[in-house]
């Protein structure tokens, strides 16, 4: 029992500790980003940075939202064939595992073809990488992109979230 009580009070030291360190030397963010997380085990996957604007034709909804420290990121509704919506950024890199072969039925992004993107360390379906398929050079900056991920707002959080979520209980406050 009583090293219970002393386990406990050397961990509350050193939560404490760590605590104060976090305080005098806060991450370095770049313009107000932050890393984009897997819901499932927490490995990051993608920074907001690379978040961008790609509208697709097929989208249900479309609205601006402020995400992952970023003004006015494009969030879409996205219904599959199935009838299953999806809440979508999209993000011109991430850190994803790319399954099966390049889809080009379906796709909700006319002149890309699909793949599932997943979570490299967990296997979590994140969302879709698309690659262009048409040979045709489009003159706007925007359609140049040869590859981008439609990330599922669902699978993943923003690192900024996930540290709001660690506290310690009331019970053993000092």
């Amino acid at each position: 029992m009583i090293f219970n009580l002393y386990f406990f009070v050397f961990i509350s030291y050193i939560l404490h500790n760590i605590c104060v360190l976090a305080e005098q030397f806060p991450r370095s963010e770049k313009n107000g980003q932050e890393l984009l997380l897997c819901r499932k085990c927490g490995a990051d996957v993608a920074d907001s940075y690379y978040l961008f604007s790609k509208p697709s034709p097929g989208a249900r909804k479309t609205e601006k939202q402020h995400l992952f420290g970023q003004q006015n990121v494009t969030v879409q509704t996205l219904v599959n064939p199935f009838g299953i919506k999806f809440e979508v950024v999209t993000a011109e890199k991430a850190r994803c595992d790319n399954i099966g072969p390049n889809q080009g039925a379906d796709s909700w992004f006319p002149g890309y073809s699909w793949r599932i993107c997943a979570c490299p360390h967990c296997g979590q379906h994140l969302g879709w990488t698309f690659e262009k398929t048409d040979s045709i050079v489009e003159k706007q900056s925007s359609e140049n992109i040869k590859t981008f991920h439609g990330l599922i707002l669902r699978n993943i959080l923003g690192e900024n979230f996930t540290d709001s979520l660690i506290m310690m209980p009331k019970m053993y406050k000092m």
